[in-house]
């Protein structure tokens, strides 16, 4: 039997089974794929997401490093820069595969192209059920993504209206295109796609080109407006690989006795953004820390795992929950506020901070609402 069985090899699973295994308990990740393994996914780190790392990502995993942003609306397009980085680029592929091997190198053992099928969660242990056959352990850390199996014992299945999709591929281009037109900067599209956005963030000698919404796995023409949005910039043609993602910011039960659930598995992503990486790191240390005092004190109760929720409320409820708000109306209103971040450097400056993660929403939207009326009245006078 195993102490703890993490499911999934993402950034969330592989983060919490390296603490767990570094703690001295016997560990385990169960991984549907072989890695490493593709992700749909931007590929950008952002600099907060960094700081919750306890060493330096090594150079040859950093593809590109971003200082700037660039905003389009229409014929707007307002272009900033910052002299703290914003985010940096990378393969998804090659960074996960790292954060499952340091996990690896701490202890854990990996089960890879194994499916879970369900969990019977005993008194005393849980029995894991997979394509492998039966694996007992005294605690689930559900890291399992959006689709998530470990959460059908924990709450409810997602309705449709809490889910995202993007759509997104890799287009190789040459490095002097590249540092001609995205030297250190990132491009958002408000434009593109009905409440969402598209993108382009450049890497080393290939751009990850993508669009994503809060309305697309509703859209039956999503790969329509895919193909319209690479075809601006004259890109060759790549069948994108789509992905769907939670809209964080809606509060969900992350435990039960035995359970706890990480990453896209529990719900934490940005809802404006999009962005997951920099939750799935802090709560799968955090899922670590809470199974870890339940070992110390012998109790693995839904009263004493309920901790770990209040812990990711504590650190990052806040930011989820208004970034769910500025979804709502920001992509209700996009000829206001996609145009008003599209001509105003001011605000482009704080949505930078909010890229980053160097500053939050609730900060945010202190500064913006009081600007709201202005800025409401200018958009009907010709820009």
């Amino acid at each position: 039997m195993q102490d703890v069985i993490v499911v999934g090899a993402g950034p969330a699973g592989s983060t919490a089974a390296e603490y767990t295994a570094k703690a001295g308990l016997s560990t385990m990740i169960i991984e549907k794929d072989s890695l490493p393994r593709d992700k749909t996914c931007a590929g950008g780190i952002s600099s907060q997401a960094l700081k919750h790392l306890d060493y330096d990502v090594p150079v040859n995993l950093v593809k590109r490093q971003c200082f700037g942003a660039r905003v389009l609306y229409g014929n707007q397009v307002l272009e900033s820069r910052s002299d703290e980085l914003i985010a940096s680029m990378v393969s998804r592929k090659e960074f996960d595969n790292y954060l499952t091997t340091k996990a690896v190198n701490s202890g854990t053992k990996l089960l890879q192209k194994t499916r879970v099928k369900s969990l019977d969660i005993k008194s005393n242990h849980v029995e894991i059920h997979t394509t492998a056959g039966v694996f007992k352990t005294k605690v689930v850390i559900g890291a399992d993504g959006v689709n998530s199996v470990c959460a059908r014992y924990v709450r409810a299945q997602l309705k449709p209206d809490e889910t995202a999709f993007s759509l997104a591929s890799d287009i190789p281009l040459s490095k002097e295109y590249i540092d001609m037109n995205y030297p250190d900067i990132v491009e958002f599209h408000f434009d593109k796609i009905k409440k969402g956005y598209g993108w382009v963030f450049p890497k080393d000698d290939y751009v990850s080109v993508g669009i994503g919404g809060i309305d697309a796995a509703k859209s039956s023409d999503s790969l329509k407006s895919y193909y319209e949005f690479i075809n601006n910039f004259g890109f060759d043609y790549i069948k994108p690989s789509g992905h769907f993602l939670p809209i964080g910011g809606v509060e969900r039960k992350t435990y039960n006795n035995r359970v706890l659930l990480t990453g896209d598995a529990a719900g934490f992503v940005d809802a404006f953004l999009g962005e997951g990486i920099n939750y799935a790191l802090m709560s799968g240390r955090l899922a670590a820390e809470t199974v870890v005092d339940a070992f110390y004190k012998n109790d693995f109760s839904k009263a004493m795992l309920s901790k770990y929720q209040d812990k990711c409320k504590h650190e990052f409820g806040d930011d989820l929950k208004y970034s769910y708000i500025v979804s709502k109306v920001f992509y209700r209103h996009p000829d206001i506020f996609a145009k008003m971040l599209a001509t105003n450097e001011k605000m482009l400056y704080r949505f930078i901070h909010l890229v980053t993660g160097n500053s939050g929403y609730p900060s945010f939207i202190k500064w913006l609402v009081p600007r709201i009326p202005y800025y409401t009245a200018k958009n009907f006078i010709p820009l």
